[in-house]
């Protein structure tokens, strides 16, 4: 695309179509060819007791997590208030969770599918007072320390892919 602006800009022909065209067969070849040859990739092992890597938390659930966390424990991890995810209806009327932290509830709610992995990977648990909560677990909790370790500041940490 570079090419094709300064060829633009000094009056060659320019061909920014095919050039498109020619780099999506390439990558299909190149698929189709990586496909054939390594039919089988290793997932990455996951401990079931440790804090989750964060980037193996699925894009959507990784959002909601980072709100809960950030609401529940601070930027720096190190204010800690008391944050829950109560069951909710969400605008459309399917089933979701709002987080409410210090008697605080915000407007927006989340979708369970966005909560439900969550739940899977044991980032949040059910709180034992009150069951129809969730609040993060204690491996949710281990996860955000990690993560705040590593410096990452999300979302803006996912950008050197």
């Amino acid at each position: 695309m570079a090419k094709d602006r300064y060829d633009r800009k000094y009056g060659h022909a320019v061909d920014t179509a095919g050039a498109i065209a020619r780099a999506l067969e390439r990558a299909y070849k190149q698929g189709y060819a990586d496909a054939r040859d390594d039919p089988v990739r290793p997932t990455p092992e996951v401990s079931e007791e440790g804090p989750l890597e964060w980037l193996l938390i699925p894009p959507r659930p990784r959002n909601a997590f980072w709100s809960c966390c950030l609401f529940t424990f601070g930027r720096r991890g190190d204010q800690y208030r008391n944050g829950y995810l109560e069951p909710e209806v969400t605008e459309r009327g399917t089933l979701g969770w709002r987080l409410v932290v210090a008697g605080i509830k915000p407007d927006k709610v989340i979708g369970a599918s966005s909560i439900q992995p969550l739940v899977k990977l044991g980032l949040l648990e059910a709180d034992p007072a009150e069951p129809h909560r969730l609040t993060v677990s204690v491996r949710g909790r281990s996860t955000w320390e990690r993560f705040l370790d590593s410096g990452g500041r999300y979302p803006e940490d996912l950008t050197g892919f």
